[in-house]
C-alpha cells in the first residue's frame, strides 16, 4: 500500500483535533489509554504528524500517544518548547516520554534542558546531539542557511517543490523497490498541499537549532536507564555525531538498524517493535 492510500485510512480513524494555547494553534491527534503514560512523538523536518501514522495504533494499545504539528506562531525552538509545555498542561500530560525523530530528537533535548525533571524518558531516532561539537559541525555545513531561508520566502514555491522532492529522495540508501516507491509517493503527497508558509516556518526552526545553547551530559543525568537510541547505519547524521550523542546520555540502550534517514517511515514496523521492547523494560 502506498503512502497516499494509507493516509486516507489514517485520517478516517484518527481525525485531527485543534486547540489554541497561549496564542499558538495546535493541530493534534491524541490516541490510546487516557490513564496511561504518554508518548509524545516529535516530527522530523517536514513537520507533519502523519509521518507517525504507522506507529499510532500499535503504541496506543498500552499507552496514550500524542502527535502534533509545530505551530507556526512558535518561531524559535525555545518558544516551541515553551508552547509544548503549556500544551501538555492543557491536556493534563505529565512527564511524557518523547519519541523524537531527526530534528524532533533535537527538539526533545531542548525540552529536557529547559524543563529538568519533567520528562519520563527519551527515545531518539535518526538524530544528533545538541552538544557543542555537533552544533559546530552543523553550523559549518549550513553556513548558507540564512540565504536559503531568504530564498524560500521569496521564490516561486510551486516551481521549487520538484527540487525539494528530489532532495528528499536523496536520503534513499539500501531500500527495496517497494520502499522507494512508497517514499516517492509520500513526498509527492505531502508536497501537493504543502504551503510556502509552512516550509519557511519549519526551515526557520531548523536554522534556529544551530543558535541553541548546547546541552551537556548533566542535562540527561535524571534519565539514566530511560533512554533508547535507534541509529541507522547509513544515516544523515554521521557516525561521529552518533557517538557524540551516545556520550551525552546515561546508560542508553542502543539499537543499530540497517537503512538510512527515511527508515523511520519506511521500516516503521521494525522501529515500533524496538520501541515496545524498550517500554516493556521500563515497566519491569
Amino acid at each position: 500500500m502506498l503512502y497516499s492510500e494509507k493516509l486516507k485510512s489514517f485520517e478516517a480513524a484518527h481525525p485531527c483535533a485543534f486547540m489554541t494555547v497561549e496564542g499558538a494553534d495546535f493541530r493534534y491527534v491524541l490516541s490510546g489509554k487516557g490513564n496511561a503514560r504518554t508518548l509524545v512523538l516529535l516530527n522530523g523536518g517536514m513537520n507533519t504528524l502523519e509521518m507517525w501514522m504507522d506507529y499510532v495504533d500499535d503504541l496506543s494499545q498500552d499507552n496514550q500517544v500524542l502527535l502534533f504539528d509545530y505551530p507556526r506562531q512558535l518561531a524559535t525552538n525555545q518558544a516551541l518548547a515553551g508552547g509544548m509545555h503549556a500544551f501538555f498542561q492543557k491536556l493534563g500530560i505529565q512527564r511524557p516520554i518523547f519519541v523524537g525523530a531527526s530534528d524532533g530528537g533535537m527538539v526533545a533535548q531542548i525540552y529536557v534542558q529547559k524543563y529538568p525533571g519533567e520528562t519520563g524518558g527519551l527515545i531518539l531516532i535518526s538524530t544528533g546531539g545538541m552538544d557543542e561539537t555537533t552544533l559546530k559541525t552543523l553550523r559549518r555545513k549550513y553556513r548558507l542557511a540564512p540565504v536559503m531561508l531568504w530564498y524560500m520566502k521569496h521564490c516561486n514555491y510551486e516551481k521549487l517543490k520538484p527540487r525539494l522532492i528530489r532532495a528528499g529522495m536523496r536520503h534513499i540508501r539500501n531500500e527495496s523497490r517497494e520502499e522507494i516507491a512508497y517514499a516517492q509517493d509520500m513526498f509527492e503527497t505531502i508536497f501537493r498541499d504543502y504551503s510556502q508558509e509552512k516550509d519557511v516556518h519549519i526551515s526557520g526552526l531548523l536554522a534556529d537549532l544551530m543558535r541553541q545553547k548546547p546541552v551537556t551530559p548533566a542535562d540527561f543525568a535524571a534519565l539514566k536507564g530511560k533512554i533508547l537510541l535507534i541509529l541507522p547505519n547509513q544515516d544523515f547524521f554521521s557516525g561521529k555525531m552518533q557517538q557524540d550523542l551516545i556520550l551525552l546520555m546515561h546508560q542508553p540502550k542502543i539499537s543499530y538498524v540497517s537503512g538510512g534517514h527515511l527508515s523511520t517511515v519506511l521500516r516503521a514496523e521494525d522501529y515500533v517493535r524496538t520501541i515496545r521492547d524498550f517500554l516493556s523494560s521500563l515497566q519491569g
